[in-house]
Order: structure tokens, then sequence, then C-alpha cells
């Protein structure tokens, strides 16, 4: 499949609508062995359907509406354009949107970034998407993409992978257990919100760096610095995201586990230098080890993990490539 070719069908300024749908996982199978009875997928495809697909994927939080959580990149005139683009995204199952997960704040049924892919590969084929052009994955995101374009095998041309690799870092993982512990031990539904805020907080220092917010608040009075930014994150998280959902999506990042070499689309890898999750060295090897074309895209941010969001124009710059670039053979 060569370079994504802008259909000129599509005229400067049309941008229909997003489409929404629910599709039903009857007996849908899950990677340790459970069925999830009465599944659900919520999903959204916006822009022309005789466009190229392209499957965006973001952060354990991130859903299907990408001009919300991916404004910068998403949207008419940014890199991924629903005028020329068909861009296709879900909510996570086990998370806190329209897709099954613990709604009744009972713990979830583990779910594997597989299971994710597995899902989406349903959609996939329920939307008769025989050929998809890019999957482009952030964070979490960039996880299940690997699977999807394991499972798509030649079906896929391009697979983007920002801040990912093919299995969880050692500190990354110690991090997200310390995260999780203190929910774990919550006897209330009032402590958990508490601990749920203190978690995101701890998670949000994981993705920026010491010299971003030394820069940012070192002048500053710590209450209305950063400690007021810590509090403003939590508050804002517990309000939108429940502590099951996190539990569930958090242990999904820990279990992560991919065959590079089972990936056979050209593929682009982000990493950044300054991640405290995802270190270069981890990423380079999941580039070595990727069966079809790959490239490692090294950039520096003090964002860190956040670049993805964070540094608009680097990563605008990358997805264009990545999605214009010819296939080698």
């Amino acid at each position: 499949m060569a370079a994504i070719q802008i259909s000129e069908l599509h005229r400067e300024g049309d941008c229909p609508l997003p489409r929404r749908g629910i599709l039903r996982l009857h007996g849908f199978k899950l990677s340790c062995g459970l069925r999830l009875e009465g599944g659900v997928l919520a999903w959204q495809s916006w822009g022309p359907q005789d466009a190229p697909a392209v499957i965006v994927l973001g952060g354990i939080s991130a859903g299907r509406d990408v001009s919300d959580w991916w404004a910068a990149q998403c949207g008419p005139g940014q890199a991924l354009d629903p005028r020329y683009l068909r861009l296709v995204s879900v909510d996570w199952i086990g998370g806190s949107d329209a897709s099954s997960g613990p709604h009744n704040e009972e713990d979830f049924v583990p779910v594997d970034s597989l299971d994710q892919a597995n899902a989406i590969l349903l959609l996939l084929n329920h939307l008769g998407l025989a050929q998809v052009d890019a999957v482009i994955g952030s964070s979490y995101g960039g996880c299940v993409g690997q699977h999807l374009a394991s499972l798509l095998g030649r079906r896929l041309a391009r697979l983007v992978v920002i801040g990912a690799a093919h299995r969880a870092s050692p500190w990354a993982l110690a991090l997200r257990t310390l995260q999780r512990a203190g929910i774990e031990s919550a006897r209330t539904a009032e402590d958990r919100r508490g601990a749920l805020a203190r978690a995101r907080q701890l998670a949000v220092l994981g993705y920026r760096t010491p010299a971003e917010l030394e820069s940012r608040f070192g002048e500053t009075d710590p209450s209305s610095g950063i400690l007021g930014w810590l509090a403003a994150h939590g508050e804002r998280f517990v309000h939108r995201f429940s502590p099951a959902s996190f539990l569930c999506l958090s242990r999904s990042l820990d279990h992560h586990q991919c065959e590079p070499e089972t990936i056979h689309a050209t593929t682009t890898v982000v990493a950044i230098f300054e991640d405290l999750l995802v270190p270069v060295s981890l990423a380079r090897d999941f580039v070595r080890r990727i069966g079809g074309p790959a490239t490692l895209v090294p950039l520096s941010s003090p964002y860190g993990h956040d670049a993805f969001i964070k540094e608009e124009g680097a990563i605008a710059d990358v997805i264009r490539t990545g999605l214009t670039s010819e296939l080698q053979t």
C-alpha cells in the first residue's frame, strides 16, 4: 500500500459529524479465560466513510472523543484531519465511559491490552474495514496498537507508537503498584475516591519531569504552585474516573506483553529521552525486534511521557510523516 492520498472528493471545509455506536460483544472471551457476558464496545467514526481509515488510541483516561483528549492532533486543519481521514476510536473496556466497565464500583474482570485489540478487530470487521491505513497509539493506546497491528497483519499499512514499548519497564510497574496500593487498601467508597486522587497525583508526577516542574513552580508558593497543581489534577480525575476502572486499566498496563516480531506494518516508534515510564533503551529494543520496517524517532522534551500531548508541533510532524511515507519492501 502506497502513501495515503487525500481524496479530491472531500473539499476544503467539509467535515462530517462524528458517528457513534455500540458494538455488542457476544460471549467475548478474555485473555484471562473468562467471558465478558453482555459486553459492549463504544466506538466513534469521524470523517468520510470512504476516506483512508486511521485508528486513534490514547492513554487509559482517553476515550472515543478524540477531539476532547487530542484536539491538537485531531480536527480540521490538524495532522489527523477528519475532512480527509476516517478516524476510528473507542472507549476502553474496563474504563469509566460507555464501553463495558465496573460502573457499579465492584472490581471488574481482568482486561489485557490484547483484549482491547481483539475487541477493536471485531469493530473493524463490523464497520467493513478490510484495510486499515494506520493505527496511531499513544501510551496505553500504543500498547493496544501493537497487538492490533499483529492481529491485522497485512490488512494494516502503518503503525505509529508514541510513549509505549513491548513490555512495561520495572520503574513504571513499581510506580503503578504504589498508585494502586492506596485504593486497594481503602475500606469505604469515600476513602477509595481520596486514594484515587492521590494515585492520579503520583501518576502525573511520573508523566512529567523534575526539570519541567522546577521551571514552572520553583519560585512559587507551594500551596498555590506545585501542591495546588497536584490537587487540581486529582480532583478532576476523581470526577470522571472510578477507582475500579483505574485499578483495571493500571493492571492492564503492567501486564502488557507483545511479541514485536509479529508486527509487519511499517512502524514508527516515538521515544522521549526524558520519559520516566518508557526508557529510550526499551523503545530501541522494541524497534530492533519488530518484524517489518521500523524507525525509532527519539525526541527531547521537558514534559517527559506527556510529550505526546504537550509537544504539539513535533508530534504532528511525526504523524504526518508516518501517514505519507511510502511502504518499504
